[in-house]
C-alpha cells in the first residue's frame, strides 16, 4: 500500500504475525491510511500485528496520536495484539503520545515485538488482548 510520502510494506512472520513497516513521512494522512489498513486486516481475522517505525523520516505528534487512538479498534477483537518498534526518529513521539499503552507496547527490536506477539496468542498460553 502506498501514498505520496509514506509506504507500508508488509510481510508475514512465523506464528501468524503481520509486520507492517512505515517508510517515509508519518503524517496525518499516513496515520489514517495505516490505521485503516490494520483495522480492515483485523476484520478478516488477523490478530497479531507489529508496526515497525524504524524507516520513518519524519514523525508528526498528531499522526502518532491518531494511530495510538485507533489502536483499540485493532486490539478490541478477541486475541488482538499490537506492538510497535519505534526506531530513532519516531521514538520520542511514540513515547510522548502513549504508544506504550497499546496492548503490545513498545519494543527495541522487531524480534522482541514478534516474541511478545507470539507469546500473547491464546494457543501459546497468552491472554490475547492485554489492555
Amino acid at each position: 500500500m502506498e501514498r505520496a510520502g509514506a509506504r507500508f510494506p508488509a510481510r508475514w512472520e512465523d506464528g501468524g504475525v503481520l509486520v507492517v513497516e512505515v517508510v517515509g513521512d508519518f503524517d496525518g494522512p499516513a496515520a489514517a491510511e495505516l490505521s485503516g489498513l490494520l483495522t480492515r486486516t483485523a476484520r478478516t481475522g488477523q490478530r497479531l500485528f507489529v508496526v515497525d517505525f524504524r524507516e520513518v523520516d519524519r514523525c508528526s505528534a498528531d499522526a502518532v496520536r491518531q494511530f495510538v487512538g485507533a489502536g483499540p479498534e485493532t486490539e478490541a477483537l478477541p486475541g488482538g495484539f499490537l506492538a510497535v518498534v519505534p526506531g530513532t526518529t519516531a521514538r520520542p513521539v511514540l513515547d510522548a503520545e502513549g504508544a506504550d499503552r497499546l496492548s503490545g507496547g513498545i519494543h527495541d527490536t522487531v524480534l522482541s515485538a514478534l516474541e511478545a506477539c507470539r507469546s500473547s496468542a491464546p494457543e501459546a498460553g497468552g491472554a490475547g488482548v492485554l489492555n
